[in-house]
């Protein structure tokens, strides 16, 4: 391995719990509504969708969405994957709601290793077999084994990413709410992104030669800071992101968006729903989108149920 891709390796994984918004993604496609292009600035949603939580700011990181059809309310809290600051939230709007469904950012697969999670998993061989198993070939597993190097460099530091939804998992057993998760198979979208991270792509990212757009975007994220970290500055990140690379964008935030919007529409009752703040802007436009909809259906008349 040259100099220049070891260079930027640990430049990827020693990133600090104040630089990066992590998120996953998955595959779904609701083609009715139309997501939400980053390209274009967004009303903030959250003023149609205020909540009534005691204190919880309306700030946008927490929104109420109603449901017309089903009669649901929806509490959709958006959060940092690193940040504690989130999974206190998350505790507190669980606590307060008393929800029947806890809804979070996760599949099966990943909700089950973040709850089995232990210390001796960030050994550096696990790490490697680990990556070894992702699909795709080996573009893929190198970037599968570079993430894990950032987690394990993160717990070591005392910061657990995801740390809200294990909160929020735990939480939904201590007030008997059903907890589901709402994300694809992780493994599907791995197969999805080694299609699109070749070789050829990753020699690029990780050497010298042309590099330049990924430290854009290493850059551009670096900016900010935890406390800076608002709806508006995560959806310009987001931004950023599909300017520089709009096929991974779509995988990882678009995509998920529809995939989200669409589950979270079934449930009935009190929902909590924890996921990614990037996710917030796709999921609420949708939303409004859906419920205008219901709202100007005709009314059947007996005549059109006879």
């Amino acid at each position: 391995m040259s100099a220049a891709i070891l260079s930027r390796i640990i430049k990827i994984s020693t990133l600090t719990t104040q630089r990066l918004v992590t998120s996953s993604s998955s595959l779904l496609i609701t083609p009715h509504y139309t997501i939400l292009d980053h390209h274009h600035d967004v009303k903030w949603y959250h003023n149609h969708y205020q909540h009534d939580l005691p204190g919880i700011p309306n700030d946008g990181k927490v929104v109420l969405l109603n449901n017309s059809m089903t009669g649901s309310q929806v509490y959709l809290v958006g959060t940092i994957h690193v940040s504690k600051e989130s999974s206190d939230t998350v505790k507190k709007v669980i606590n307060y709601v008393m929800p029947d469904v806890v809804a979070v950012e996760l599949c099966n697969k990943r909700a089950m290793e973040l709850m089995k999670w232990k210390p001796g998993d960030d050994d550096l061989y696990k790490l490697c077999l680990k990556s070894m198993k992702a699909p795709g070939g080996l573009s893929m597993k190198l970037f599968s084994f570079l993430i894990n190097l950032w987690y394990r460099r993160l717990r070591a530091g005392g910061t657990f990413p995801g740390l809200e939804f294990k909160v929020a998992m735990e939480e939904s057993i201590r007030v008997k709410a059903e907890c589901f998760p709402i994300d694809q198979d992780v493994r599907v979208l791995f197969q999805q992104l080694s299609k699109l991270l070749s070789y050829d792509f990753l020699r690029k990212i990780f050497t010298k030669e042309e590099s330049k757009e990924m430290d854009q975007v290493l850059n551009y994220f670096t900016d900010f800071k935890d406390e800076n970290l608002t709806r508006s500055s995560v959806r310009e990140m987001i931004r950023f992101l599909k300017t520089v690379f709009p096929e991974i964008s779509r995988l990882i935030v678009e995509d998920r968006d529809k995939v989200m919007f669409t589950r979270l529409r079934r449930f009935r009752g009190k929902v909590v729903a924890v996921v990614g703040m990037g996710h917030m802007d796709g999921i609420e436009l949708m939303w409004k989108s859906a419920e205008n909809d219901d709202n100007t259906k005709p009314t059947a008349t007996s005549e059109d149920v006879t």
